[in-house]
């Protein structure tokens, strides 16, 4: 990557969420700590640089985001490769290495919430798959930071409670 490049990129960078976002359609649903930051107060939130996507074609959306992205940055900026896990597509960043967006299959009626108009999973779905994965022994390399995610999202329902007695 040439310093021209790396240049441009750094000076656009802080734009990638919003183009990402920008291209999530009707049928598509955010999970992770995107979801879960966007339906928590802000000092519960932490901080994540990719969206994490359901869609019903994860890799024909994916393609459509790296195209909106590299045109933004005007040349061949991310490349789509597949994840480890089959049906998962990765949006990833040919200066920085990082991946903005994870675009998986969706499979069956996930809940969600509407919040500007994008769809975003529960906290209670949220919940269900952060319990399911501390109790899978073979995905121990999540386990700390879905403990982490889960503890969030309770601690925000406990003060809404409290807060809520209040009045």
């Amino acid at each position: 990557m040439t310093l021209k490049k790396t240049r441009n990129f750094y000076n656009k960078k802080h734009n990638i969420k919003r183009i990402i976002l920008n291209r999530v359609g009707k049928s598509e649903i955010i999970y992770g700590n995107s979801a879960i930051n966007r339906q928590l107060p802000n000092k519960l939130r932490v901080y994540t640089e990719d969206y994490d996507i359901y869609a019903k074609n994860p890799r024909k959306e994916a393609k459509e985001v790296e195209k909106a992205l590299d045109a933004y940055f005007g040349g061949n900026y991310f490349i789509v490769e597949p994840a480890i896990h089959g049906g998962t597509f990765r949006v990833k960043s040919l200066v920085d290495g990082k991946v903005y967006a994870d675009y998986s299959l969706l499979k069956g009626k996930v809940p969600f919430t509407i919040i500007n108009g994008k769809k975003y999973i529960t906290l209670n779905y949220a919940k269900k798959q952060k319990r399911q994965t501390l109790k899978d022994k073979e995905a121990r390399f999540r386990h700390d930071k879905d403990r982490d995610a889960l503890n969030r999202i309770l601690l925000a329902e406990k003060n809404k409670r409290r807060l809520n007695r209040l009045f």
